[in-house]
């Protein structure tokens, strides 16, 4: 998928976004707020800026977050923002890359293509997918294996992420705002605009949620759901008929 305008909600996707939202929210999902979060802290951003992100996002956010049975592997906004060497110190990932898009800035010719979030070691690495620490994992962990950042030839901030498995309905729109946010907080910092916003998933999943024993009916959506949930959704997006 790609989106030429990654944080633009118009009035018909806005009202798309509401009903995604209420389905989620209704049937014991995830809001979509919650979702985006994981990926890059956008509240902390606007209300504090940059020292919101890098400072208060682990000594205040984190820790709170980490004791989810689901972040026991931890967050993809803790692995880009800090994590820890294998010496045991700290690297600030998100920090070093912005610093690294400003040197090229100001220069007629800028490198386009050297500013990596991912697992390969020569470049900015954060394992967001560890081999090591997650191939015994038949289900959970990190979904998003690796992000990459590029300038433009007119010098706007083009982020791309992989995806190795994407859940569709609980996941997509939510993991699209955030990666989204972190491309604009990327942009804001380094003095550039955002560009497009390209995602990429080796498998797409439509996830269901069956019933299980001691939750309510409502807890739960299946195919018959998530049909009449894009209904609804295209229905808020088509023009009035005249």
């Amino acid at each position: 998928m790609e989106i030429a305008d990654p944080l633009a909600l118009p009035p018909a996707d806005r009202a798309a976004f509401g009903i995604l939202d209420r389905f989620l929210s209704g049937r014991g999902g995830l809001p979509v707020n919650t979702v985006v979060n994981t990926i890059f802290p956008a509240q902390l951003y606007q209300k504090h800026g940059a020292i919101g992100v890098y400072d208060r996002y682990m000594s205040e956010v984190y820790p709170q977050v980490k004791k989810h049975p689901d972040c026991s592997w931890g967050t993809y906004a803790q692995r880009i923002i800090c994590r820890t060497d294998a010496q045991g110190g700290a690297i600030y990932p998100l920090r070093d890359l912005v610093a690294k898009v400003k040197t090229q800035t100001g220069l007629v010719g800028p490198n386009r293509a050297v500013y990596e979030l991912g697992i390969v070691e020569q470049l900015l690495e954060i394992p967001i997918y560890n081999p090591q620490e997650h191939r015994s994992r038949p289900l959970g962990g990190p979904c998003l294996s690796h992000v990459s950042v590029k300038l433009s030839a007119d010098k706007r901030v083009m982020l791309t992420g992989l995806y190795r498995s994407h859940y569709y309905v609980q996941r997509a729109l939510g993991n699209l705002f955030g990666l989204a946010h972190l491309q604009h907080f990327i942009a804001q910092e380094a003095g550039l605009r955002s560009g497009p916003l390209v995602c990429h998933s080796s498998m797409a999943q439509l996830d269901l949620k069956p019933k299980k024993k001691g939750t309510p009916d409502h807890e739960r959506w299946g195919k018959e759901d998530v049909c009449w949930l894009i209904e609804q959704c295209l229905a808020v997006r088509r023009p009035a008929a005249a």
